[in-house]
């Protein structure tokens, strides 16, 4: 019994320093697919995550699409509207700052993470056809394949829910990431 347990903890120690820690910052571009009214609308752009904790990460995203009607869309964090009234540079840095949302990672094994996201500060635009932007809150989950200690290669599951009628938009993608580490 002794030895399983001296196992188990060389284990989960092991895992541990093979992840993110506190002050870390992964940064990354993706693809995805949104599924909208049976049209596959692709979008492309760059996600970044703050690590907080071992196991939770502020997230931002940005990116750029075509909706339906093949006009340029885009995903952005809509504390980007507080720039309209900026007077300073510390007021512009500290509008990027404000996350989108936020993820759990669970790291069942060595080079495999899982973490499943919550994003509820949102918004598209030009997604629709009116109004031009559309608050939304998108969920799903992450699963990091990582072939070394800063890198990975992520698929997307996931969905979006338009706050203004509650519409739910099925998404898959894929995300290629690197690991910074020293925000410590």
């Amino acid at each position: 019994m002794r030895k399983y347990l001296v196992i188990i903890l060389l284990v989960c120690i092991s895992l541990i320093s093979q992840s993110q820690e506190s002050g870390d910052f992964r940064i990354g571009v993706y693809t995805q697919l949104n599924s909208y009214r049976g049209n596959e609308m692709p979008m492309s752009g760059v996600s970044g995550e703050f690590f907080i904790d071992h196991n939770f990460s502020l997230n931002y995203k940005y990116g750029l699409g075509r909706n339906n009607s093949g006009d340029y869309t885009m995903h952005f964090n809509p504390s980007i509207f507080g720039l309209l009234y900026v007077n300073s540079v510390e007021l512009f840095i500290l509008s990027f700052m404000i996350p989108e949302g936020i993820s759990y990672h669970a790291y069942p094994k060595q080079g495999i993470e899982l973490a499943p996201y919550i994003n509820p500060l949102g918004s598209e635009f030009n997604f629709y056809e009116n109004p031009n932007v559309v608050l939304s809150c998108s969920f799903g989950i992450n699963i990091h394949l990582k072939p070394t200690e800063n890198l990975s290669v992520s698929p997307n599951l996931g969905g979006m829910i338009f706050y203004r009628n509650g519409e739910l938009i099925p998404s898959m993608g894929i995300s290629l990431n690197y690991n910074i580490q020293g925000f410590r």
